[in-house]
């Protein structure tokens, strides 16, 4: 490898394309451990850089990690050599660099990028099954290495592709993602080569940057069970819409959505859904309506621009699918008709609904080119997505336990044993692509609903978790991208039981699939399966699809609310406006009581490792359980304030908020919350793929106003790694700051080379419960006043 390095080969020569990945820049780290020291040793030599080092969080979920090396210079590449060389002759390096022994020692290999690099293991294990399947063919997703010429690269691997019999479906480029990718059908025997490491393979084309298997949604035929015969049409809505639905052909004239969407169907997809029309009838249902259990008193003022995505195939297998076309291309093409040209669509628009999950994508590392255009299309767009955190439907795999030994625990010990058996698998069971997006708002699943089953369960079902603040059994996990906390909160999303299945002297937990909604869900819309129920159908649906759904309308209530409370709400840019609701909906997000449960079968049992604690909790729940509440009305005994705006790079921001009179000199539980959001413009292929970053800074007055950095809540260090940041303060000691007095929050944008101001949002509210005076004593105090008062 030394030999390799010092003759510094084509691979190895710096290019001169700043927006380019350039993986020929690129050497590979193979680690054969976690991550440590890591930024230490990187320091030490001068002119290296290590691709997304300011937010590297080690995941000790990854045994194996590999790490990539920009090389900008000679120098450091010269360095780097010396350093490799010395350490493999004799196990040392030059005392000034006593610190790179850590780091080498846990390396298994340096070797540039190349073929093996271009599958995934993630992606190898999904192609190779199918490859095992028999076909002779396979559709695959080839992203290519962004060019600003990008007709050559694409040139090149069209080639390569056809070279091996292949066939291109469909292209597509987004510059500002940094994303060009191609679908194509290629033969079995070619995806056989590439996953072997063959230069000669796809794999070794220079044009390719990663191979990955065809973006599939698994989950539709099973969420929804049919249900009741009830309800009435809702009233015609009226306005131009600004919450927007991307899902599957829905049954627009069900009586429950008639006369509440606004369909567009721009790709030619209603002709061809054929089959039962689930999935998009129940998300539509679910924005529109809430939990038809349990349904908001009104349906929205205001209709839901639908953009069909996907169809049943004619196929009778009744899965809705995409069409031919790259998902993150039907995303940007859908965003530029309702945004963009002299006649956009929808052209208020700025809450997008993506209750959509990649089943052959989840994020292990790498951000998928489906994710990077989401973010994209967030800043350049300044809109708001709403995507499920995604569905896992495998079994949970339990050791030294026989299915009769678990029937006879009691329910709080099969919660420890199903929630074990969870922990052991969690990198299996991360968040589905695009949920990965740092710009938009990841939404998992909470285990809860408002149905009741009028039976017992039968047999060898059960509801493992019920009760206990977690995420479903199902629920996709986290954390996001740079160590972010995704999924960002949790709305509920039913119920989802298990069904217990003997595997030997051990046993295994299914979540159910079939009929996953008998026994609990959210009450949805739902196309009729016969005539003996008439039209109007209800169903259950279970998972973070319908969860992302009813995140969505309160997103979408909670901007009909500021309309009202404030007439010239509407005049503000909307990228201030969706970011704003960004921060509505962490900010009425709160830990539930999963945390102590998390932590005692997850650990570590040390207190002391707090940090680690934080962030076994977050990967489940993010930064809690939302608020519906909280994020649309204030209350007597709390008060909310917002303000947006603009900040340049290093630049920030003081808001100071009047302390009420009420919350000072007692000795009662009170508390601040605060919420930053922002977009930021992504830079692919930088060391910084989070272009812009803010951050709260931690106020100076927390002792004076008797609280302290509250304990339930991801760690400061966790809760600033993606685009919105949510911190806690609480205590019960008397406040010293006086009623005229005022307590200060600053925010900060950190230094980067971006020209443009970024769009914030920032949301505190005060609170001290059963003090009824703390609204109307922030409310006299503030320069401008709401129309609406609060709810009493």
């Amino acid at each position: 490898m030394s030999d390799l390095l010092a003759t510094n080969t084509s691979t190895l020569q710096l290019r001169a394309d700043p927006n380019a990945l350039a993986p020929e820049r690129l050497l590979v780290f193979e680690l054969t451990g976690g991550v440590y020291k890591f930024e230490e040793a990187v320091r030490l030599v001068p002119g290296l850089e290590f691709l997304g080092t300011e937010d590297l969080d080690p995941d000790d979920l990854d045994h194996n990690p590999s790490l990539y090396l920009m090389v900008p210079s000679e120098g450091a590449l010269r360095n780097l050599v010396t350093l490799w060389r010395d350490w493999r002759r004799n196990g040392s390096v030059p005392s000034r660099f006593s610190s790179w022994k850590t780091l080498l020692s846990q390396l298994r290999d340096i070797r540039p990028w190349g073929p093996q690099d271009r599958i995934a293991v993630e992606d190898a294990l999904v192609l190779a099954t199918e490859a095992d399947h028999g076909h002779a063919t396979m559709r695959v997703e080839i992203e290519l290495v962004f060019r600003q010429n990008g007709e050559v690269a694409e040139s090149v691997a069209r080639e390569h592709i056809q070279a091996k019999g292949g066939v291109v479906i469909s292209r597509a480029r987004v510059a500002g993602a940094g994303y060009h990718a191609i679908l194509a059908d290629v033969p079995t025997v070619a995806i056989r080569e590439a996953l072997a490491g063959n230069s000669e393979s796809l794999a070794g084309s220079d044009a390719i940057l990663q191979i990955r298997p065809q973006s599939v949604f698994h989950a539709v035929p099973y969420e929804e069970e049919p249900g009741d015969v009830a309800g009435e049409a809702p009233d015609m809505p009226s306005g131009d819409p600004i919450a927007s639905i991307f899902d599957a052909v829905p049954l627009s004239q069900h009586p429950r959505l008639a006369n509440t969407l606004s369909l567009d169907d721009p790709f030619g997809l209603e002709q061809l859904a054929v089959g039962p029309r689930r999935h998009g009838t129940a998300m539509a249902s679910a924005v529109v309506h809430g939990d038809l259990n349990n349904p908001w008193p009104r349906a929205l003022e205001r209709p839901v621009y639908f953009v069909s995505m996907m169809f049943n195939a004619a196929d009778g297998s009744n899965v809705e699918r995409f069409p031919d076309r790259l998902p993150a291309d039907l995303f940007e093409q859908a965003l530029v008709h309702m945004r963009d040209g002299p006649s956009p669509a929808a052209p208020h628009v700025l809450i997008v609904n993506a209750s959509l999950g990649d089943a052959n994508k989840p994020f292990s590392g790498r951000m998928s080119g489906w994710s990077r255009v989401v973010d994209y299309l967030a800043s350049r767009y300044g809109v708001l997505f709403v995507i499920s955190a995604g569905n896992h439907m495998g079994a949970y795999e339990t050791e030294n336990m026989s299915a009769m030994q678990f029937e006879d625990l009691p329910s709080d010990q099969k919660m420890r044993v199903a929630l074990r058996a969870s922990a052991s698998q969690i990198a299996l069971r991360r968040i589905l692509a695009p949920a990965e997006a740092i710009n938009a708002i990841t939404v998992g699943a909470l285990h809860a609903d408002n149905y009741q089953h009028p039976y017992p369960l039968p047999a060898s079902t059960f509801d493992v978790w019920a009760e206990s603040g977690l995420c479903t059994v199902s629920s996709g996990l986290g954390p996001g991208y740079a160590g972010a906390t995704k999924p960002d909160i949790l709305a509920p999303g039913g119920r989802h039981h298990v069904r217990l299945m003997p595997d030997g002297a051990n046993h295994r937990l299914q979540p159910l699939t079939v009929n996953a909604g008998a026994f609990g869900g959210i009450g949805v819309a739902a196309p009729p399966t016969g005539t003996s129920l008439g039209p109007n159908v209800v169903a259950r649906s279970v998972g973070t699809s319908v969860a992302a759904a009813l995140a969505t309308g309160v997103a979408a209530r909670a901007h009909e609310a500021l309309e009202a409370a404030y007439p010239d709400f509407v005049t503000l840019p909307s990228a201030q406006r969706a970011v704003l609701l960004k921060a509505l909906l962490v900010h009425g997000a709160r830990w539930t009581e999963a945390r102590d449960l998390l932590i005692e079968i997850l650990g570590p049992s040390d207190n002391r490792q707090h940090y680690r604690q934080k962030d076994n909790v977050r990967r489940y729940i993010g930064f809690g359980a939302y608020d519906p509440d909280r994020v649309i009305d204030c209350a007597a005994d709390r008060a909310t304030l917002w303000a947006v705006g603009r900040l340049g790079a290093d630049q920030g921001k003081r808001f100071r908020i009047p302390w009420p009179a009420a919350m000072s000199g007692q000795a009662r539980p009170h508390g601040v919350n605060a919420t930053l959001a922002w977009f930021s413009p992504p830079k692919p292929g930088a060391v910084a793929y989070r272009g812009a970053r803010m951050k709260i800074i931690e106020p100076s007055k927390l002792g004076a106003a008797g609280i302290k950095a509250a304990g339930i809540q991801p760690d400061p260090k966790q809760a600033h790694k993606g685009t919105v940041v949510h911190r806690r303060w609480d205590g019960s000691r008397a406040s010293a700051i006086a009623g005229d007095g005022f307590f200060e929050i600053d925010i900060q944008r950190e230094a980067d080379s971006l020209p443009d101001d970024v769009q914030f949002a920032l949301v505190v509210t005060l609170e001290m419960a059963g003090e009824l005076a703390v609204y109307n004593q922030v409310l006299n105090r503030v320069a401008l006043k709401p129309a609406v008062g609060i709810q009493t």
